[in-house]
């Protein structure tokens, strides 16, 4: 009996159907704002401070407006209205100067967007937008650091750059797990930094708190 050849069996290359394909976390999106309630107690703190110390420049020209004698004085005594020029001016910059910031800083509000190779930040306020990206490859790493704040212990997950102001908090919340932090390094490919070193990084400039990113990097 003759054996037959048998022919090669062909294989149609394997596919994936869309619902099998893993989807991209990216782009992840932050909605973000300025953090704390600091900003608030010093608005009630210098608002009525700035009325009271005021006052007495109010008084001043009330009775300039009204009493001719009052102006005669000072029209023969210059000094002292330059004297009341200055301290006005000096009151409208220790305590205007600050009330502006703080106005400021409330109508604040960045949206973070990282995607695969890029972070694009959007901060917008009262009289400027500011607009930066960064590749994601120069950040050195991502970080968990505790804090302590007024309300107690706060948690941090940070992507950390060389340049403080372009450090991102990615979640804070009253703990996060160590299972967060890895994925989140695998996630953006980048170095998990030790919280002994965390602890010494450099402050942010202007800490935001966060709305949950979307989507969500993991859970605490």
């Amino acid at each position: 009996m003759h054996g037959t050849a048998q022919e090669p069996i062909a294989r149609s290359p394997t596919t994936l159907s869309s619902s099998e394909v893993p989807p991209s976390p990216f782009p992840l999106t932050f909605q973000q704002a300025p953090e704390g309630s600091a900003r608030f107690v010093l608005l009630a703190l210098l608002v009525p401070g700035l009325v009271a110390l005021m006052a007495p420049f109010w008084l001043v020209v009330s009775q300039l407006a009204s009493d001719p004698a009052a102006r005669a004085v000072i029209a023969a005594r210059p000094l002292i209205a330059l004297q009341l020029v200055g301290g006005f001016a000096l009151l409208l910059v220790m305590f205007g100067w600050p009330l502006v910031h703080l106005a400021r800083g409330l109508r604040r509000r960045r949206v973070i967007t990282i995607d695969a190779s890029k972070v694009h930040s959007r901060e917008s306020g009262f009289f400027r937008t500011r607009v930066w990206v960064e590749p994601l490859s120069a950040y050195v790493g991502v970080a968990h650091r505790v804090r302590a704040t007024l309300s107690g212990v706060r948690h941090e997950l940070v992507l950390v750059h060389h340049n403080p102001s372009k450090s991102l908090i990615l979640r804070s919340s009253s703990q996060i797990s160590q299972e967060a932090v890895e994925m989140a390094a695998r996630l953006f490919s980048l170095a998990e930094i030790p919280s002994r070193e965390a602890a010494s990084l450099a402050p942010l400039h202007g800490f935001y708190r966060l709305a949950e990113p979307q989507p969500r990097l993991a859970a605490a």
